[in-house]
């Protein structure tokens, strides 16, 4: 996971816990971590289409 990746999991992770202690537990999750990739993808592949660099 890069570091635009990590971000990403941590910005969904802060709109999904509804207690501190869900934190630890969302971060570690493989389904909200693989939802971070695919948005990072998604986003990427956008900003090639706009003749953007990509996030890394």
């Amino acid at each position: 996971m890069n570091s635009f990746e990590q971000a990403t999991l941590e910005t969904l992770v802060s709109f999904k816990a509804k207690k501190p202690e869900e934190i630890s537990r969302l971060l570690t999750n493989k389904k909200l971590q693989q939802e971070a990739c695919e948005l990072v993808k998604k986003w990427n592949d956008k900003r090639k289409q706009l003749g953007l660099a990509p996030w890394e």
